[in-house]
């Protein structure tokens, strides 16, 4: 077997449900939760965004990956990305950009920051703000198809659909970044500073701008019991953050791998109860060696 950069060991292959957002209450669809629901519409305005940039960032340079399995990957995740910001796109124009307009500002000024981003920084730093990307989305991801009934309990079945099926993708294609990141001579400072600017930058602003712009225009802003709500999601014994935090700090690690958290058995259980997507898959070689 030729050597590879690739440690992807499944194969990238799924098929993009159909969702109907029609019957979909923006406030209410998780659990009957404003809170819970916007936690989730928070990312669901600010990743199409990061989904396309990446692929602006990555498509110029698939020619130059001369690696042919992370060369067909990288093609994949590309796909696979832009049917994440359609759908999600989707979801935001019918259900989220009527009744909270601003959140298409907040977007548009996003859109403008990653362009000087992409200006600013050099490849491997700009290639590292999507290793960090991926690592968090497949950190929520992973533990989310762990424990959906406490994450998701009593979920609209079109919105459990969608970020089901997007959970398991991000978890297929996790490391697809982070190989074309070492492909291009990528160092542990920069991954890490990839981190940190994706924190100080994107993540926490954009995540913290929007939940109090829909708290505000929910009338709920100023209720104790929505900070109350809030911190019990996300730090509580199950809590979204809490239960995530061991994994996030291991992307510091000198050895980190994106795979070092196998995955593989939540998409086969996904795929399982998804059979076309099954038979839509053809198996892969668990692992590669590195070069």
């Amino acid at each position: 077997m030729n050597k590879t950069y690739s440690h992807t060991p499944v194969p990238l292959d799924f098929p993009v449900p159909e969702f109907d957002f029609a019957g979909c209450d923006a406030r209410r669809w998780n659990g009957g939760s404003a809170v819970k629901s916007h936690f989730w519409n928070t990312f669901s305005s600010l990743l199409p965004n990061i989904e396309f940039c990446a692929i602006v960032t990555l498509l110029p340079i698939v020619k130059r990956i001369d690696d042919a399995k992370l060369n067909m990957e990288t093609s994949q995740f590309c796909r696979q990305e832009g049917e994440h910001g359609n759908a999600h796109s989707r979801f935001n124009a019918q259900r989220l950009h009527p009744d909270y307009p601003f959140l298409t500002r907040m977007e548009s000024w996003e859109r403008s920051l990653f362009k000087r981003l992409s200006i600013w920084l050099p490849l491997n730093w700009n290639l590292a703000l999507f290793v960090a990307v991926e690592h968090w989305t497949a950190a929520f991801s992973h533990f989310g198809l762990q424990r959906p009934d406490d994450w998701f309990s009593e979920c609209d079945p079109t919105m459990f659909s969608l970020w089901e099926w997007h959970a398991v993708e991000e978890l297929a294609h996790k490391s697809v970044c982070f190989d074309i990141f070492r492909y291009f001579g990528g160092s542990y400072f920069s991954r890490v500073a990839g981190m940190v600017l994706l924190l100080a930058l994107i993540m926490l602003p954009g995540i913290f701008a929007r939940m109090a712009y829909l708290f505000w225009k929910d009338g709920i802003f100023f209720k104790p019991a929505t900070y109350k709500g809030l911190f019990s999601y996300l730090f509580s014994r199950t809590g979204v953050l809490r239960t995530t935090f061991l994994d996030f700090l291991g992307y510091f690690r000198l050895g980190y791998n994106p795979w070092n958290l196998d995955s593989r058995p939540l998409i086969s259980a996904w795929e399982s109860r998804n059979p076309v997507a099954s038979s839509v898959s053809a198996p892969q070689p668990a692992s590669s060696p590195d070069k």
